[in-house]
């Protein structure tokens, strides 16, 4: 049996559901570039993402610093979006932080005094042989199994 190749587009458009997500995803990125062209230049290039709620506006900034400085000029922003957005009323905006993985911590390295290895080379000589003498040994050694 041979399998049918599909165009990702023929996909889309076969399935309902996934037509209307893709229609709601280009409304969206469509008024986020919208808003980005009435924002102030210095500002546009922080606007993550912009969606209208009812009679509302909500723009997404990427810090809060940005945020407040679009603030100040939210009643002009209504202004001006209102030949593009009739309905909207409100601007709410929102941070939205760009998601950036958090450095991995680096372990401690460890390093033992010459008189605590020598304390431990003492506990261990004065052990019987076994686990515990041979670990304190390893210890003082500088030896560990662990990473």
């Amino acid at each position: 049996m041979q399998a049918k190749s599909h165009s990702l587009k023929a996909l889309l458009n076969g399935n309902a559901e996934l037509r209307q997500l893709t229609a709601s995803a280009r409304h969206i990125q469509q008024l986020h570039a919208a808003v980005c062209r009435q924002l102030p230049a210095s500002l546009s290039s922080h606007c993550v993402a912009a969606e209208q709620q009812a009679d509302t506006l909500v723009i997404y900034m990427d810090n809060a610093a940005n945020a407040t400085l679009l603030r100040y000029q939210q009643q002009q922003l209504v202004a001006q979006l209102a030949s593009l957005l009739p309905t909207c009323k409100h601007v709410q905006l929102r941070v939205l932080p760009q998601s950036v993985p958090a450095p991995q911590p680096q372990p401690a390295t460890r390093t033992l005094s010459g008189a605590v290895r020598a304390m431990l080379e003492n506990t261990a000589a004065a052990l019987e042989d076994g686990a515990l003498r041979r670990s304190l040994q390893n210890l003082a050694r500088g030896r560990s199994r662990r990473p």
